[in-house]
């Protein structure tokens, strides 16, 4: 009996550490403008992305884009974005200005099906530059 209880634990420890995911952390990326487009009502909206991943991108601003249009987005509301075999979670900060919106999604976690989840460690002092600013000029 003692027997089976070790070998049930064994292999219950041996399928959970092979079922753990490896969380590494990361410091680089891309901060740009992916695209433009209009928004439903025919105004223009700018997709910036910080602390992207290069790979995934451009799939994950336009699933942004896509995302904006379906959704009710609010200023600094936290999504998961699906792309290429990664779940994308982060921050979107929404810049309006006039009639121009900017999205911008700052990336924090990258979770890939297959592999390590990635983790944004922010080590800049300051923070980037927006689209728009909040300015009334």
């Amino acid at each position: 009996m003692k027997k089976i209880i070790f070998i049930a634990l064994i292999t219950t420890y041996a399928s959970f550490a092979q079922n753990s995911k490896r969380i590494v952390e990361y410091n680089y990326g891309k901060n740009s403008v992916e695209f433009t487009d209009k928004d439903n009502n025919g105004d223009p909206v700018i997709i910036r992305s910080f602390n992207s991943n290069a790979g995934i991108k451009d799939e994950v601003a336009l699933n942004i884009l896509n995302y904006f249009k379906e959704n009710a987005l609010l200023d600094g509301d936290k999504i998961v974005i699906h792309a290429n075999g990664a779940n994308v979670k982060g921050t979107c900060n929404i810049k309006k200005k006039n009639n121009i919106t900017a999205v911008e999604f700052h990336y924090e976690t990258i979770e890939w099906k297959n592999g390590p989840t990635e983790v944004f460690l922010d080590l800049s002092p300051s923070k980037p530059n927006t689209a728009i600013t909040n300015n009334d000029d």
